[in-house]
């Protein structure tokens, strides 16, 4: 039986049970700037309405990444399977105590891992890469390279701990030494920029921002930065960032087969949302990533602030079921949490009016204004009262998500 080593990450928010009678509710959000210059705000937009619609119960979010998202290339699996097979050989170098092997084995696993860019995953294993090098240098003594590879990994996770069953008390203590002096480790700054840009930016397995994008302050090490864009290939680099020093990144994103051609089809919906000449694009969105209803955005400059304007749309009966907007303070102060009210009010409102709407119709499908004619006030009232008895029970059925495409199902779990 192989000897796993135990590393125990920082615990992330519970992910809820799936959700009951989802129904014809599959949807995503899109943020389109109706201006060129308003790019990066509509990304963080975007980043914060998707939070809001995964809080909500009983819709099924289409999964971008899953649906669009470019395959790994051939050769990031071939390396994929030599970090895998690295791994097996260090743990079972670490059962036997062969610690010069332990180190061979988990180094080569590690290059392996660096050299997949974009498709370095998973991230927790190429982390057990560095912690058997880390350990291996601390059973033979070598303080020194061991202390270098657990500030490596503690840059990535400044959280991490160690189970402690899995080591000697020596190398406990020579980990706890390292992590207490992290604090006072110089810092530096890495700038990320990509074209197009709009790209969801990942440090070290978190989500950081949208492409443009400037972090600062970072822990002098090595991370690993990564950008993801559906349609797109990934993009990725393990970099250094020295004390003071400004790591600058600029690519092109290399175009999936859906690629530019999602992107243009999203901006064509956003766009024709507000024009009930125009529906058609609006439908072509829906047909092609298979949505019952889409909630679009519009984001433009107003006379002294930026508008923000989002439009709940169905299918089905091809109209416009809500629709609502927010003018944004222009120099971003408080941008997210503005935002984020503003989101969660309209799905309550929107929901209602697309239930509303799924319930009566559309008011001018067949209407002769007489349907009213024998209805008896009563039944109107007890129908009103059961609409709201539903509200009611859907919003205390709400449930939470952290809404990160990087914390999902781990394919490694058997390796």
């Amino acid at each position: 039986m192989l000897l796993v080593l135990g590393v125990t990450l920082a615990a992330g928010p519970a992910r809820p049970g799936p959700a009951a009678d989802v129904g014809n509710n599959h949807t995503q959000v899109f943020v389109v700037p109706l201006s060129e210059d308003l790019h990066h705000t509509a990304g963080i937009i975007n980043q914060v309405l998707r939070r809001v619609l995964v809080e909500q119960a009983n819709l099924q979010v289409l999964d971008l990444e899953d649906k669009l998202q470019a395959q790994m290339p051939d050769k990031a699996r071939r390396l994929q399977e030599q970090a895998r097979k690295g791994l097996v050989a260090a743990k079972r170098a670490f059962q036997a105590m062969e610690y010069e092997q332990v180190i061979r084995q988990a180094s080569k696993a590690r290059q392996a891992f660096e050299k997949m860019g974009g498709h370095l995953a998973p991230l927790k294993r190429y982390q057990e890469s560095i912690l058997f090098i880390a350990v291996g240098h601390a059973m033979l003594g070598e303080k020194e390279p061991a202390s270098r590879a657990f500030v490596d990994l503690l840059v990535q996770d400044p959280h991490l701990s160690l189970k402690k069953s899995s080591f000697a008390e020596f190398v406990k203590q020579l980990f706890a030494r390292v992590k207490e002096g992290m604090a006072s480790l110089p810092r530096g700054s890495v700038a990320v920029k990509t074209t197009p840009p709009g790209a969801n930016l990942y440090l070290d397995g978190q989500l950081r921002g949208v492409t443009p994008q400037s972090l600062e302050g970072l822990v002098a090490g090595r991370h690993v930065v990564m950008v993801s864009m559906p349609g797109f290939q990934k993009w990725g680099q393990v970099v250094q960032v020295e004390a003071g020093g400004l790591v600058t990144l600029n690519t092109r994103l290399e175009a999936g087969r859906a690629g530019t051609g999602y992107l243009r089809l999203v901006e064509k919906a956003g766009r024709a949302v507000s024009d009930s000449s125009r529906l058609t694009e609006v439908l072509q969105l829906g047909q092609t990533l298979g949505l019952d209803w889409v909630w679009l955005c519009q984001l433009d400059h107003a006379e002294s602030a930026t508008r923000l304007t989002g439009f709940l749309f169905e299918f089905n009966h091809a109209r416009v079921a809500y629709r609502s907007q927010v003018e944004l303070e222009p120099s971003g102060y408080g941008l997210k949490e503005e935002v984020r009210l503003f989101g969660r009010k309209f799905l309550r409102r929107g929901l209602r009016a697309l239930r509303a709407l799924r319930e009566e119709g559309d008011p001018l499908d067949a209407h002769t204004g007489t349907e009213d004619w024998y209805r008896d006030d009563s039944s109107s009232r007890r129908k009103n009262r059961d609409t709201r008895a539903r509200e009611e029970v859907k919003h205390q059925e709400s449930k939470h998500s952290s809404g990160d495409p990087l914390d999902d199902y781990d394919p490694t779990a058997d390796w």
